[in-house]
């Protein structure tokens, strides 16, 4: 805390300061999950929510401690301050002395409660961006997540076709429109699809040049249904969006 006084009371000494470090938000994917299950995204939500949560707790807790110990400084230097304004005043028989020193043992005070101020403000500031950095945090380990099943694994169409089945109803046959990296694959898995599909006689399976690999639309005589990963991932985003933006 830095010294603005003048007084033979007061001593100079190094500034103060309050030292909050950035909060580390590193991707951390122990484990990959098979796109062929449903990926729990309000688990990994709030797994991330956890960890942030736990450093900004540290964070805080070593901040709050800094300051303690800078406001009791400051009062002992207070206290000081005005003992000997006192004794002073008291041996020189000038009331003006002790009053210079209770005025400048004020002004100590008040530095130090400005500097709690601040601390608390910091404070805020940080839990008010930690939803925003949580929020990024999740896209980010999702999109994560499905680049590498989409990267790593024909079977990913498998699973994103069985998610899009799921919700097909009173169809007997179905178009599904893949990507031309994905075709051959999903062409000699068409068995295997039938499987999967309840009440589903036919399936003509078509390269749509427009579709990225991993993308996957399915048309029923009732509409069409895209399940494909990139639409999953952007209404992810969305969601997440529209939570950030509502508080």
């Amino acid at each position: 805390m830095s010294r603005i006084f003048k007084s033979s009371y007061v001593t100079v000494g190094q500034k103060k300061k309050i030292g909050i470090e950035s909060i580390p938000l590193e991707i951390k994917v122990e484990k990959e999950k098979d796109i062929r299950e449903e990926i729990d995204y309000e688990a990994i939500h709030n797994e991330k929510m956890k960890e942030i949560e736990k450093l900004v707790k540290q964070r805080m807790a070593e901040a709050e401690k800094q300051a303690q110990t800078i406001i009791h400084d400051a009062y002992e230097d207070a206290k000081g301050i005005y003992e000997n304004a006192k004794k002073d005043g008291f041996e020189k028989g000038r009331p003006e002395g002790y009053e210079t020193g209770k005025d400048e043992a004020n002004l100590l005070i008040k530095e130090a409660l400005n500097i709690k101020n601040e601390v608390l403000k910091t404070k805020k500031n940080i839990v008010e961006g930690l939803e925003e950095q949580s929020i990024k945090l999740v896209i980010h380990t999702v999109e994560k997540i499905l680049n590498k099943e989409v990267k790593d694994t024909y079977d990913t169409i498998i699973g994103l076709v069985k998610a899009g089945l799921s919700k097909c109803a009173y169809t007997e046959s179905l178009v599904l429109r893949v990507s031309p990296d994905d075709y051959n694959y999903t062409e000699s898995a068409k068995n295997k699809i039938l499987c999967l599909a309840e009440n589903i006689d036919d399936i003509t399976i078509k390269q749509e040049p427009s579709l990225k690999k991993g993308s996957c639309i399915i048309d029923t005589v009732s509409g069409s249904i895209d399940c494909s990963i990139e639409t999953q991932l952007n209404q992810i985003k969305s969601l997440f969006t529209e939570i950030l933006e509502s508080e």
